[in-house]
């Protein structure tokens, strides 16, 4: 007997449809973010750089787009001259070969006079489909264009898009919300960071402030949330980045691995990373590991930026053998996946300096944010280096510390900046707390240069 059935999986996406849909789709006014994209977008023409949004999934870049696309808008650029279409669509799937192709065909046969006049082409999720690197390329060479696309998974890591673009292309990473734009999200009126001073009420707020921002992290989906739900979407951003961007690379097989050494990261985010112990821990839990497919893994969590990894300062050529630090993206989703019994509120302070260090020295050289190890007997760290190994000095030495109330505590943090500051004469020392200010003297060998004491806050907003 005949079945009746009928096979979707070969019916052809309805692309009219789809396409009359984007056009007619009523753009949300998103809480402003400060842009990724510094100045305005260029006006279509051939050859533009294609901007590519990255950075993990749920950290705001589709709600960035609309950004852009509503101060399009505002400045009088008219609807039809922006087109904006998510390929992350279940209506796309199977995915086609060439949808790019017929979305982009379907867009110019409704609106041919964009193509000649010039379009904005916004591509949210543009990964989803096969070649996309060869079609942005493609277009944005021979057509009159300014393409703005996003993507969340490793085949948009940095290496992916160095090795396919060939540098026809410009990389924006989108974070988490720092801790102005969650005040902006939270209705926190925040004070101007250029002030001096700040009266004990301001204080106290932005202290309490900041002490939940550690909690919640900066995630812009969950800031609405109860308490109990911020946890289980946290805990779900962590499962799907390695579900959707770890094991399509290795194989399902592997997903359980991947996620214990997920949790591993973010559990240790500010500790350094010893493949040799993860490798040790995981075989003694009864999983099969081996270190290089435990730093298989890590390498694709952070392309997946789940992650970084902090590298030693060196000004030589050849990579340090000093062990790394890891950091989590976020300081909310490291507590939210942490242990009761390990909320370690100083290693999320370290987390969230670096994520605000990270973006202050967006568009600089690589490794312009690192860590130091003195080279003396006492081999004493900094936490963070800011500045260029190999070009300009660095300029500012950053520790963290909860609290300087612990005698040892101060005196090390101290101690370490002193001997930094004597080996770099135009270093800036710094120690961000969650609560205290001030000035410390450190000599007469340092002609009276003074180590700034800063709480995390007042620092983070200066940003």
């Amino acid at each position: 007997m005949a079945s009746n059935t009928i096979a979707t999986s070969n019916v052809s996406p309805d692309y009219p449809s789809l396409v009359r849909e984007m056009r007619e789709y009523p753009f949300p006014t998103p809480i402003r973010r400060t842009p990724v994209i510094e100045g305005d977008l260029p006006k279509p023409a051939l050859f533009n750089l294609v901007h590519i949004l990255v950075g993990m999934r749920r950290s705001g870049k589709t709600f960035h787009l609309f950004q852009l696309i509503q101060d399009l808008l505002k400045s009088g650029t008219p609807r039809d001259r922006l087109f904006y279409f998510n390929f992350s669509d279940e209506r796309l799937q199977p995915m086609p070969s060439d949808a790019l192709d017929q979305v982009l065909n379907e867009f110019w046969r409704q609106v041919p006079q964009a193509r000649k006049e010039g379009t904005y082409l916004f591509f949210d999720e543009i990964q989803e489909s096969e070649h996309w690197q060869g079609f942005c390329q493609r277009v944005a060479e021979h057509e009159n264009v300014t393409m703005v696309v996003t993507g969340s998974s490793s085949k948009l890591s940095s290496e992916e898009i160095v090795t396919n673009f060939r540098g026809r292309s410009y990389s924006h990473e989108v974070l988490p919300l720092s801790f102005r734009e969650y005040c902006d999200f939270q209705g926190i009126n925040a004070p101007d960071a250029r002030d001096d001073s700040f009266s004990p009420q301001t204080a106290t707020a932005m202290e309490s402030a900041f002490d939940r921002y550690l909690i919640d992290g900066g995630f812009p989906g969950i800031q609405s949330l109860p308490a109990e739900a911020k946890t289980d979407m946290l805990q779900s951003y962590m499962r799907d980045v390695v579900a959707r961007d770890v094991t399509e690379r290795m194989g399902s097989g592997d997903i359980a691995t991947a996620n214990q050494i997920a949790l591993f990261a973010l559990r240790n985010t500010g500790c350094e990373l010893s493949i040799n112990k993860l490798s040790t821990q995981l075989n003694q839990l009864g999983y099969q590991m081996y270190w290089s497919k435990a730093r298989t893994i890590l390498d694709l969590l952070e392309q997946a930026y789940l992650c970084f990894r902090l590298d030693e300062y060196t000004t030589s050529l050849k990579p340090d053998t000093t062990t790394p630090k890891l950091y989590a993206v976020d300081p909310g989703l490291a507590y939210a996946v942490s242990r009761a019994n390990q909320q370690d509120v100083g290693k999320r302070l370290e987390t969230a300096v670096y994520l605000e260090a990270r973006r202050r020295q967006h568009g600089r050289r690589t490794d312009s944010i690192t860590s130091l190890t003195l080279p003396d007997a006492r081999r004493e760290k900094i936490d963070f280096l800011l500045g260029d190994a190999l070009g300009t000095e660095p300029y500012q030495a950053i520790q963290v510390t909860a609290t300087m109330d612990n005698g040892k505590t101060s005196d090390r943090e101290t101690r370490s900046l002193v001997a930094a500051m004597k080996r770099m004469p135009s270093l800036k020392g710094t120690i961000v707390t969650l609560r205290e200010s001030g000035q410390l003297e450190t000599g007469a060998d340092l002609n009276g240069r003074r180590i700034e004491v800063i709480p995390a806050w007042q620092w983070a907003l200066q940003g």
